[in-house]
């Protein structure tokens, strides 16, 4: 990571240009015309102002690329010539990794094989449908012949095992190929790889009925339930478009992706998962549902729906005429009236779903309730209780409720929820319910003192504020902020202030760096814009804080630090006067023993104001 330089990581992907000490581009997370995308190699860190997301080189790879932590570790070892040493496996770990890595292998044959095979009655198919010859190599299409065992002969005489084979469903447990005369559709995990295949049969004359899509079964490296058809051509798209489109089905995607939309993913035919929604989490937060309008579509829509909203999700629905879907519609419409037909019939998650429960009401009361109770159920889930309200206003105007009535209900509703889960992507998920409709802080608006503080903390954390007694900036400030830490009011501050003790402690260097490579996404990315933003002016209004109204920083410690410091003592000795205040105002007036307790508690708190107020050169209290 020291190795690592910002600038040159990213030139490697975007288009940088000189702006002052900065570099800037057109951010590739997010669409804009104004480039807002800053790169600094003082501070080795980028961030974007516009969509937000921000860090070090390592996350941009994470963002851009969608690696992991450890693969974006190695691309840089790979691109700096860095030699990574890795804890030796232990024999169980080699051979899981050995295993998992032979099955790349094997898949990888088996796409080659079904490639090999296509030409005749699977290419027919597939130009009859309409699909190019770019198009099916870029998606790596195939066929599986009409016979036994085909691929299970060929891959064994290619020197692979039949556990393998087995191990993948490619070959039963009686040595039969699993796809026979299908249509093959690999599939791919997010770094290209393929883990799995999808089959289109042909013909079922010689078998009877069979299932029009065969799917390849569960494996050590194929976990349909983290799986979306196509997200490794789309992940660069959904960035750029800040938007996600979801279909069902594998041709589906493929004609969207031909016709030059290329933001598209697909479930596959299977239920949502909160898996899956993450892993689109990962590129935007807006979500397209774009299904078939039979009830079958409509009702994936719907299961879809809530699970998006828990993860915050912004999303919209268009729903295609029956009996169409997307690939049909397409290919009926023509790109321009497709493109307009998204535009113009997508609706908001409130308007589908009332759309679909108050028609089929007839003017019931009960029907009617009913309807509007699930309604409420899917906005109790959306988290920001900013755009809870704006839903509850729109359900207001669909139903004919007042907003009040609505408001109690899904306040009832968000209590009712279960509290929510850690994910495996370590993603937060939404504030408590406790208080239903509290907007979470972010940014500057709260504490500002607090995050100036926070601010001195990364940037001179390191270096050395008492010469004498080798004391750094970090153990000067922590020491005298420690006593008041709990009063923080902004939790981000605080928890970085008490991981800067743990680092203190442990003899680690306190910097930027170290909260910006954490493996907390918004506590990295609340850290890389205030970095960014270190010329924001400090908060005047005052803070929670101890009695202490003395610092004994020396001559090397600046000046701003310590005001700050005591600003941040200000404040809060402000705010205990408030609510010592309340006290008294609260206590029966008989009650002569806690009213004279308070009233002392009070008179120090106001001494211990004023005299941060003088040594301020502020207003006397």
């Amino acid at each position: 990571m020291e190795s690592a330089r910002i600038e040159e990581v990213i030139s490697d992907f975007l288009t940088l240009r000189r702006a002052g000490a900065n570099l800037t581009a057109l951010c590739p997370f997010h669409h804009e015309k104004t480039p807002s995308f800053s790169v600094s190699p003082i501070r080795n860190t980028f961030k974007c102002f516009g969509c937000g997301k921000g860090g070090n080189a390592a996350k941009f790879l994470m963002e851009h690329e969608g690696y992991s932590f450890p693969e974006a570790l190695r691309w840089l070892a790979k691109k700096y010539n860095i030699e990574i040493q890795e804890t030796k496996p232990t024999p169980e770990q080699l051979a899981a990794h050995q295993e998992e890595e032979s099955l790349f292998i094997v898949n990888d044959f088996t796409l080659k094989f079904f490639q090999s095979k296509l030409p005749g009655a699977g290419l027919n198919y597939l130009k009859n449908r309409g699909f190019a010859e770019a198009t099916i190599q870029k998606f790596g299409l195939g066929f599986a012949p009409d016979s036994w065992d085909a691929l299970t002969k060929a891959a064994t005489q290619a020197g692979f095992k039949l556990e393998q084979l087995q191990k993948l469903s490619l070959t039963t447990s009686s040595g039969k190929d699993f796809f026979r005369n299908r249509v093959i559709f690999p599939i791919h995990n997010l770094n290209g790889k393929p883990i799995a295949f999808a089959g289109r049969i042909l013909s079922s004359a010689n078998g009877g009925p069979l299932p029009k899509y065969l799917n390849s079964p569960e494996s050590t490296i194929y976990h349909k339930s983290q799986t979306l058809y196509g997200i490794h051509f789309a992940k660069r798209a959904i960035r750029h478009q800040d938007e996600c489109i979801l279909v069902e089905g594998y041709t589906d995607l493929i004609a969207l992706h031909q016709a030059g939309i290329e933001n598209v993913v697909a479930s596959a035919g299977t239920a949502l998962t909160t898996e899956q929604l993450l892993l689109i989490r990962r590129f935007t937060p807006n979500l397209h549902i774009l299904y078939d309008g039979d009830l079958a579509g409509i009702s994936a829509a719907l299961r879809g729906l809530d699970l998006a909203l828990e993860l915050d999700l912004n999303v919209k629905v268009t729903p295609l005429p029956h009996p169409d879907d997307p690939d049909s519609f397409l290919r009926r419409l023509g790109i321009a009236a497709f493109t307009e037909y998204l535009a113009t019939h997508a609706k908001d998650f409130i308007t589908f779903k009332a759309s679909i429960l108050l028609a089929d009401t007839d003017n019931d009361p009960v029907k009617k309730a009913t309807a509007v109770h699930s309604i409420v159920d899917s906005i109790a889930r959306v988290a920001d209780p900013i755009k809870r309200s704006f839903f509850i206003k729109e359900c207001a105007s669909f139903t004919g409720l007042s907003e009040a009535i609505l408001t109690a209900e899904t306040n009832k509703a968000v209590l009712a929820l279960p509290l929510p889960k850690a994910t495996f992507l370590g993603v937060r998920d939404k504030p408590g319910v406790n208080s239903p409709l509290e907007p979470v802080p972010t940014g500057r608006e709260v504490g500002g003192v607090e995050s100036h503080l926070v601010f001195f903390l990364l940037e001179h954390g390191a270096e050395i504020a008492h010469a004498s007694e080798n004391i750094t900036v970090a153990e000067h400030i922590l020491a005298h902020i420690e006593d008041v830490l709990e009063h923080f009011e902004d939790p981000r501050c605080q928890r970085i202030c008490r991981e800067s003790i743990e680092l203190v402690l442990a003899k680690k260097p306190v910097n930027a760096g170290h909260f910006i490579a954490h493996e907390d996404l918004d506590l990295s990315s609340f850290v890389s814009s205030l970095m960014h933003k270190e010329d924001a002016p400090i908060a005047p209004n005052l803070e929670q804080a101890s009695f202490n109204t003395k610092t004994d920083g020396g001559p090397s410690c600046t000046e701003d630090i310590n005001k700050t410091i005591l600003r941040l003592r200000l404040k809060t000795i402000s705010q205990l006067c408030e609510q010592n205040l309340q006290r008294i105002k609260d206590t029966p007036p008989d009650d002569e023993q806690a009213l004279a307790m308070l009233l002392k508690v009070h008179e120090k708190l106001n001494t211990a104001r004023r005299e941060l107020a003088e040594s301020l050169g502020l207003v006397r209290f």
